[in-house]
């Protein structure tokens, strides 16, 4: 299992960290360079969280996960545009496949530690960093769905609140610097609302939402704004709220 959730967390340092907003617009126009730029963030990731399980096998894959990764992202970047009206579905059902391919990696190599690599990292540890090893598949666990949350949580947002009923009437006047500000500030908000659910600490969600529509009283006059603000924000404490629950059942079941 750690093998596999290392393989999903690269997936999402690969797509939702390292790949930047330039390389994903040069995707969708067929730019080759924007195609090997993703492939190297993909690779150094991948490499990175599985060099612990080093085998032939494994270096292999470090090549073909990432190059059946572009292929998935070329086809769908042919067949729908950047603009299609199910653009958040599209983004749902890629990520989807994504976690299929993934998924059917691990059941044709599922390779063990490799003795050596093992070694080095547990003369480096204490005696009490070791014990934590053993653990190793509920850190993986909870940084994979933190991850997915906060980072992919943000793509998703921004492709429902693109949807053209919420879409702001003036995109690059009043409410244009809001957008760039509301991204970091539904990540950090989504990331306290799945640590609050992780804990159970589930009415001080409540305050959460209180506090950010309070920084929000002025512009939420506006009725195209608060359609777009609320829209964003429920969506946003939803894909919290249910990370939360995941995590939690997730690690009373481990």
């Amino acid at each position: 299992m750690e093998f596999f959730l290392s393989m999903v967390l690269a997936h999402v340092i690969a797509d939702f960290i390292l790949q930047s907003p330039q390389v994903a617009a040069g995707k969708c126009r067929g730019l080759p360079r924007a195609y090997l730029l993703h492939f190297g963030g993909h690779f150094i990731a991948l490499a990175l969280l599985t060099h612990p399980y080093f085998s032939p096998a494994t270096v292999l894959l470090w090549f073909a996960l990432p190059a059946a990764h572009l292929l998935l992202d070329w086809l769908k970047n042919h067949l729908f545009p950047p603009e299609h009206p199910a653009d958040a579905f599209i983004f749902v059902l890629d990520q989807a496949l994504h976690l299929l391919l993934i998924f059917a990696a691990w059941q044709w190599i599922d390779p063990p530690l490799c003795k050596p690599v093992a070694s080095f990292y547990q003369s480096l540890l204490a005696p009490a960093g070791r014990s934590l090893l053993g653990g190793a598949a509920q850190f993986l666990l909870i940084a994979v769905i933190y991850g997915y949350v906060i980072f992919g949580g943000a793509v998703l947002v921004r492709k429902v609140l693109d949807l053209e009923t919420l879409r702001l009437p003036e995109p690059a006047g009043k409410f244009g610097d809001t957008r760039q500000a509301g991204r970091y500030i539904g990540m950090f908000e989504r990331a306290l609302i799945i640590t609050l659910t992780l804990t159970g600490a589930f009415t001080s969600i409540a305050f959460v939402f209180t506090a950010k529509s309070i920084a929000r009283y002025k512009e939420l006059e506006n009725r195209d704004f608060a359609e777009y603000y609320l829209a964003g924000t429920l969506l946003s404490t939803l894909l919290a709220i249910l990370g939360g629950l995941l995590l939690r059942a997730a690690l009373a079941a481990a």
